[in-house]
Formats: structure tokens, C-alpha cells, sequence
């Protein structure tokens, strides 16, 4: 929200207040400028004749270019603090799994469903800690869930492996 804010008042404001240094140095550079000639021509009007219109739509250009690169901006940053923290709570759902709190890593991956129910690796682990419970009845069904999410075929070892309730050794089968 900050990027765009800044972006409004002056551009490449908010490029610089997240981080994106050369992109909102540059933009401010370009913007002051394109200001500054509009600025020497207002002040001495028989220097440019009609180039002010010029200089009046490169600033207007600029500034809505900052706007929207900086709504861009936000938007891309959003998604990727979405994907990171659906990755710490997958990793703390695995964790809770390794040390066998079947309960913990249950309520976790839980979690990250009501997040984002089309996680197929939520899904996944989900169906097999209600093996490991003896809850075959849901392992079904969040098998079933994961076939229907799995478009590509990318989990369909793993979807065998767990449905036949074999190990991946005793398959003979390579993912």
C-alpha cells in the first residue's frame, strides 16, 4: 500500500520505499525532469513554443506509468507473501508429522486448506495421516480430492503409492 501511496504523491517514491532502487530512481529522475522543463518554459515561454504539450503528457506518462507499475508491484509481492507463508505452515505440518503428533500436523495441514483448498500437498499428507490413524474412510476421500486437483499427473506415483497402502519400496515402481 505504501508503494502506491508514494507513487501518487511523487513517481518512483514507491519504488524506492520497497526497494526497487534503480527502477524508482530512475523514474523520479525522468519525472523532475520532464517538471523542470515544463517549469523553465513557464517561466520563459519563448524558449519552447508548443513543446510545453510535449513535456506536460511525457510527465502525465511517467506518473501513470509509476501508478501502475507500482500497483503491479504490490500485487506480485502480495502473491509471493501468500506463497511463503502457505510454505511455513507446510513445513511446520510436516515437522509436527516426522515427530509423529499425528494431531498437530492433522490441525496444521487443516489449516493450510482453509487457506488455499487447492493445495495439493495439504491434501496429501492429510490422506496420510488418516492412514496412519486408521481413518480410511477420509484417506479415501482426500485421495479422491487430490485426483481431481492433480490435472497433470504430477502426484499420480505418489496417489498409487498411498492408495494401495504399499511402501514405495515394495512397488518396484520409480517416481
Amino acid at each position: 500500500m505504501k508503494a502506491l501511496l508514494g507513487s501518487m504523491g511523487f513517481p518512483g517514491l514507491g519504488h524506492l520505499l520497497v526497494g526497487r532502487y534503480f527502477k524508482g530512481a530512475l523514474l523520479a529522475v525522468l519525472f523532475s525532469m520532464t517538471v523542470q522543463g515544463l517549469l523553465l518554459g513557464w517561466v520563459w515561454p519563448e524558449s519552447f513554443g508548443t513543446s510545453w504539450m510535449v513535456l506536460l503528457g511525457l510527465a502525465v506518462g511517467i506518473w501513470l506509468y509509476s501508478l501502475v507499475s507500482a500497483w503491479w508491484l504490490m500485487r506480485r509481492m502480495g502473491t509471493e507473501r501468500f506463497q511463503q507463508q502457505k510454505d511455513r505452515i507446510l513445513m511446520a505440518g510436516i515437522k509436527a508429522m516426522l515427530r509423529n503428533d499425528l494431531e498437530a500436523a492433522s490441525k496444521t495441514f487443516r489449516t493450510l486448506l482453509r487457506q488455499d483448498d487447492r493445495d495439493l500437498e495439504g491434501w496429501l499428507y492429510l490422506a496420510r495421516i488418516c492412514q496412519l490413524q486408521g481413518q480410511t474412510r477420509w484417506a479415501r476421500r482426500f485421495l479422491k480430492v487430490v485426483r481431481c486437483l492433480d490435472r497433470q499427473g504430477k502426484w499420480r506415483w505418489e496417489l498409487s503409492v498411498l492408495a494401495g497402502g504399499t511402501s514405495p519400496r515394495d512397488t518396484g515402481v520409480t517416481p
